[in-house]
């Protein structure tokens, strides 16, 4: 009985429904278990057949073991975590963007959601980068040398949070691309040099004082 191949046999009648309302399922996915009760899992396409009477008078398919494909799949979902994990816990900024100047963010860590005044990452991306800059040209210019360059190191430029405030950055950012070379993100670090700024800013006083 082809329903006693399924962990859940709810699956098989899914898929009955399906092949008798759309005629075809492809790539329908389900737990299933061998003759010695052991669990694996399996991808489908699957059509019914019909007589010219339009009475169905049997499934056909062909079936794929993707037991190893899941499993390189978690894998990979657990390396993701882990790296996400490891990002979020950097004091620097870390994010990704769509490509174009009015592009927005896609992803960033915790630390550049609460450095641009963001309670959560979540509530940071889908806003527009460009919004982000005190003069929205440095947004472009930015990525006119990433085009042209690839990757724009220790970038620096003025920029403003949630609630307005004026504050300093220093970013390192890298175009990526696809294989057929078109850009498809840009992503990088982000660093908070206000400090920085205002020392040198004190130093240059100091020496213009001196001399």
């Amino acid at each position: 009985t082809v329903n006693d191949i399924y962990v859940d046999p709810e699956d098989r009648r899914k898929l009955v429904e399906k092949l008798e309302k759309d005629g075809i399922c492809r790539n329908f996915e389900s737990h299933c278990k061998k003759k010695n009760g052991t669990h694996f899992s399996i991808e489908r396409t699957s059509s019914m057949v019909r007589n010219e009477e339009g009475e169905p008078v049997r499934i056909e398919g062909i079936i794929r073991d993707t037991t190893e494909r899941k499993m390189l799949e978690d894998e990979l979902r657990e390396s993701e975590k882990h790296k996400r994990e490891l990002l979020d816990s950097l004091q620097e900024g870390v994010y990704q963007s769509e490509p174009e100047v009015e592009g927005v963010f896609t992803w960033v860590n915790q630390a550049c959601a609460k450095m641009f005044g963001y309670k959560s990452p979540e509530e940071m991306i889908g806003t527009t980068v460009e919004d982000i800059y005190v003069d929205p040209e440095d947004r472009r210019k930015l990525v006119e040398k990433l085009e042209k360059e690839g990757i724009c190191r220790n970038f620096e430029s003025h920029c403003k949070k949630k609630n307005g405030t004026l504050f300093s950055i220093e970013r390192t950012s890298r175009m990526m691309r696809n294989e057929e070379g078109e850009p498809v993100r840009i992503e990088g670090i982000i660093r908070d040099i206000t400090e920085r700024k205002m020392l040198e800013d004190e130093l240059r006083e100091s020496e213009k004082h001196k001399r």
